[in-house]
Order: structure tokens, then C-alpha cells, then sequence
């Protein structure tokens, strides 16, 4: 979804794009802890290390709370912040354990060694809600001859 919308010649024809992966998210570094001031602090390293000073974010859901947090911590870098179906509001209790029941629900499942459709094919047998699988298996990296 973002790399469609960021090479669109509207978007990217007067302005630098950068997609941006937050830790634990696709081939980023994996850590233990995933704080948003943790991720900002990521996020302000990419940006120093590009020798970028005003910045516009755009972020989705934890990108978009990530966003947020850069512009807090770090207002003078912020040109402009866009989130989308992101609000400042703490979540529902009730909807992180459910978060949690199905990370951990991912996380037993065992796709190691196998074939990218294999892996697809597991996942949606695991979950009945299409969305959810779906997104799992977007953001699954694959290496080598396991690529399909």
C-alpha cells in the first residue's frame, strides 16, 4: 500500500519518499522492547543520518502513533504530521488482550523452512478472518529458495 502510494508522481515528484520500516516490522532490526519513543528515536536516527531537517510524516496505526510521538519529542524537525485511522488516545484494554492472544497465537505458529505458499497456506488455516491472515502474510520476510 505505501509503496503504491509514495511513488505516485503527485506525491513524490516535488519531495524526497522514504518508507520507512519501525522495528519488529518487515526486515527492520528485531528488538525486545517496542516503545514509540524507542521508534521515534529510530525514526530521528534515519532522518539525522539522511541530513534531513524538516520533515513531513505520514503514518498508519503504530506508524501514525509513532509519527505523533516524533512531533513530540522532537517538534522543531516537524514540517507536518498525517495519520490515518490513528487518533492520540490510549487503546481499549479489552482489544490489547485480544492484540496479545493473537500475536501469541502468530508466534506459535511454525512457518520456518517452509516454502512461501506453504507458509501462506498455514497461516490461513489458522485464522478464520481473512484480514488478519492477510496481513500476517504481507509482512512476512522471505530468503532464498523459499521465495514461493
Amino acid at each position: 500500500m505505501w509503496r503504491q502510494f509514495s511513488l505516485n508522481d503527485a506525491i513524490s515528484r516535488d519531495r524526497d519518499v522514504f518508507l520507512v520500516d519501525l522495528r519488529n516490522h518487515g526486515e527492520s532490526d528485531h528488538h525486545k522492547s517496542m516503545t514509540y519513543a524507542e521508534m521515534a528515536n529510530d525514526l530521528l536516527r534515519f532522518i539525522d543520518l539522511r541530513e534531513l531537517e524538516h520533515i513531513t510524516l505520514i503514518g498508519h496505526n503504530i506508524g501514525g502513533k509513532t509519527a505523533m510521538a516524533f512531533s513530540q519529542l522532537f517538534p522543531t524537525r516537524v514540517a507536518g504530521l498525517i495519520s490515518l485511522d490513528t487518533a492520540p488516545v490510549a487503546s481499549n484494554p479489552d482489544l490489547r488482550a485480544k492484540t496479545l492472544a493473537s500475536i501469541q497465537q502468530i508466534q506459535a505458529i511454525d512457518i520456518e523452512g517452509k516454502s512461501r505458499k506453504a507458509a501462506i497456506d498455514l497461516i490461513n488455516s489458522k485464522f478464520s478472518d481473512k484480514g488478519v491472515a492477510n496481513l500476517i502474510t504481507n509482512n512476512l520476510a522471505y530468503s532464498g529458495d523459499n521465495d514461493h
